[in-house]
């Protein structure tokens, strides 16, 4: 583990500032360390001996298990080829330089997308703020198809599912509830409308409709003033954001405060309101186009495209998805695949969401395995009756054993159909019996 290796590990455990992520670093970086410190050889020693591919490969076959978690796998893989973050030397040979330039690529790769910046955090809560105002829409939506205020029990049932799978404020749940209650579906509308800043006008009538599109600066001026009109001291979702924004200048926000600490909004106050409001709009907004435009955040969005072509071409060529017990190449994918979507935590923003999709669909339409359910458990049948034990994995045994790749593809393969397939398992559960027995 060089001390490039160690600054990236517990650089990135500063930026997740989170327990549960802390300590399993910590546990993958010691099992790496372990992993390379066998029969008394150097750290030094050892990162020179993993230039070799032989090497290499070995080593991180004994270090990464299926099931093995994002951290370990990302974190093991960059172990097992242990070079400084450094661009490769040009006096070094030709094959190390080209192993040393990929080893870095690779690392480089993994710190970026794992670093969970203050930037990264700000778009994914924009991201998951703006996830909950379109499941709003939808609630909208689904009221005016029904284009009566006279609901019947089902469709109240059918608007309370909806607002219990996303409407996270209590105030807002509770006055909307209120409004159900006493039938006042007006208000719901309103509530509704103001609190995610949606562009609804309510008419006279019984109908309403969606008014055409505005300004959205002004949408947002104009519901926050109705919001906290209706319901004192109150914000709505769109000023929540914006109290919480570095973009917005403290000046701006001392002043909305005033505003929302007054006990009634008066009409001599909405005009100055009005204009605080459109200011920490205009702010906030600039602030979040230039952190999109960051560095960090366009190389994160770049590693997520050319993955995703990797993943293509590599499915293209073997028709099928990365396996974790396979040359060095194909595993670092699959480790980076695991990195970018199944345990991925710093990367949830807008850009990103597409490239990841895709991901998740391409893995699931061309699994890891060769084999289907019937087949894997016919050469598991054979298997046990010529071992008499089930396939193994490399951490079962000795240093001074190994294991063939056949029998590591089938533990794979069984680890895949079990979880996959609930016949399977269960016929797995009664082979596990008799072979115990």
């Amino acid at each position: 583990m060089t001390l490039a290796a160690v600054v990236i590990t517990f650089y990135s455990i500063y930026m997740h500032k989170n327990v549960k992520n802390t300590i399993a670093l910590i546990l993958c970086t010691f099992v790496s360390i372990s992993s390379f410190a066998q029969k008394g050889k150097s750290v030094k020693q050892i990162a020179s001996a993993i230039t070799k591919k032989e090497i290499s490969s070995q080593i991180a076959e004994k270090a990464i298990q299926p099931g093995t978690t994002l951290q370990q796998t990302a974190l093991l893989s960059a172990a097992s080829a242990s070079v400084p973050l450094t661009p490769p030397s040009p006096l070094k040979d030709a094959k190390a330089t080209s192993l040393s330039a990929a080893d870095y690529k690779y690392q480089k790769e993994i710190g970026t997308v794992m670093n969970f910046s203050l930037n990264k955090k700000i778009l994914n809560f924009t991201f998951a703020l703006e996830q909950e105002r379109s499941k709003a829409r939808q609630l909208a939506a689904l009221l005016q198809n029904y284009q009566t205020l006279h609901l019947g029990e089902t469709q109240e049932n059918a608007i309370l599912d909806k607002m219990n799978s996303f409407i996270i404020n209590n105030s807002l749940r509770k006055y909307l509830l209120d409004s159900m209650t006493n039938r006042n579906y007006m208000q719901f509308m309103r509530d509704l409308a103001n609190y995610y800043s949606l562009s609804v006008k309510f008419m006279t009538s019984y109908e309403f409709r969606f008014i055409s599109q505005q300004d959205v600066r002004e949408i947002f001026a104009q519901t926050a003033l109705d919001y906290i009109k209706t319901h004192p001291h109150k914000m709505n979702l769109k000023m929540r954001e914006i109290m919480k924004s570095p973009f917005v200048s403290e000046d701006v926000k001392s002043t909305l405060r005033s505003f929302v600490g007054l006990k009634q909004i008066l009409p001599q106050h909405e005009s100055g309101f009005l204009t605080v409001l459109r200011e920490a709009h205009k702010q906030h907004t600039a602030g979040l186009a230039a952190a999109r435009s960051q560095e960090e955040i366009t190389q994160t969005v770049e590693i997520y495209r050319s993955t995703l072509k990797e993943l293509e071409e590599f499915i293209k060529r073997y028709n099928r998805s990365p396996r974790w017990n396979a040359p060095l190449s194909e595993r670092r994918l699959y480790n980076k695949l695991l990195l970018l979507t199944v345990h991925n935590q710093a990367n949830y923003f807008k850009q990103v969401i597409p490239y990841m999709q895709q991901m998740n669909q391409l893995l699931k339409q061309y699994p890891r395995v060769r084999w289907t359910a019937a087949e894997t458990m016919q050469k598991l049948n054979a298997f046990i009756k010529k071992y008499h034990h089930f396939p193994r994995v490399i951490t079962t045994l000795s240093e001074d054993r190994s294991i063939l790749p056949e029998e590591l593809e089938l533990y794979e393969t069984v680890s895949y159909w079990e979880t996959m397939d609930k016949s399977f398992a269960c016929e797995l559960a009664d082979l596990r019996r008799e072979l115990n027995c």
